[in-house]
């Protein structure tokens, strides 16, 4: 069963296109599973006191029309039939009825203090299920080796950035992502986006940014100061045409 809520883009949602960015929408998604989690429960907060936290481990958001500020949305999030140590959610997005954008995401059960990973069967788990989306989501998503990767930056995280966890929260990947493209995004938006999250950036710590291009699509590696990769990902834009 879909979790469903109404939503309104707030103004400071969009970017220099007066679009919501792929970070806005991915907080639109995860804001929709977090009140799905204290519907059917456990809550998130519940999870964190009993010392759990779901980690993301990869997403595929895909962006099929742009979103405008004020806009009135309906977001919708829902578990799916999961296995073994891996968690499945999926996520709609819908304006005027009509599906905008969609997500699918594999997340890990950790234990905060020591980090092992649980079997999801080790816990009564209530929230509703439906299908999986049929989105471009790989067992385990690894940058081409023929696409040649450059240093475009670094970049320290900051207080702005971490959650109650002490790290990067994923919602803020997607559009610190983009800002390494080596593009303004003027006229352009993202039309599709999978992150796989391989190591955590806490907080203080300085990521490199290197990034490379193949047959129209835009790969990003983050590098973290002992030379773990944080995140691979691929991106891909288009000019917005309303």
């Amino acid at each position: 069963m879909k979790w469903s809520g109404e939503y309104r883009v707030n103004a400071n949602d969009v970017d220099r296109n007066n679009v919501v960015s792929a970070s806005h929408l991915l907080r639109y998604m995860q804001d929709a599973a977090n009140s799905q989690m204290e519907t059917d429960g456990p809550s998130y907060m519940e999870l964190m006191n009993a010392g759990l936290s779901f980690v993301l481990s990869r997403i595929r958001i895909s962006s099929y029309r742009p979103l405008y500020s004020h806009d009135p949305i309906t977001v919708r999030s829902w578990a799916c039939e999961s296995r073994g140590a891996q968690f499945y959610r999926c996520y709609q997005v819908l304006r005027d009825g009509v599906i905008v954008a969609e997500g699918a995401s594999v997340w890990a059960l950790c234990s905060i203090k020591d980090k092992k990973i649980h079997r999801v069967n080790e816990f009564a788990l209530h929230y509703g299920q439906d299908e999986m989306l049929e989105l471009d989501l790989p067992a385990r998503f690894r940058i081409p080796e023929d696409v040649r990767l450059t240093l475009m930056g670094e970049r320290t995280v900051e207080y702005a950035d971490i959650d109650m966890n002490g790290h990067m929260n994923n919602t803020h990947y997607p559009d610190i992502l983009c800002s390494f493209l080596g593009t303004d995004m003027q006229g352009q938006r993202v039309i599709s986006m999978g992150i796989s999250f391989l190591s955590e950036a806490p907080l203080g710590e300085t990521l490199k940014f290197y990034t490379g291009q193949s047959d129209g699509v835009h790969y990003v590696r983050t590098v973290r100061e002992n030379g773990l990769t944080n995140v691979d990902a691929e991106i891909l834009l288009d000019a917005i045409d309303g």
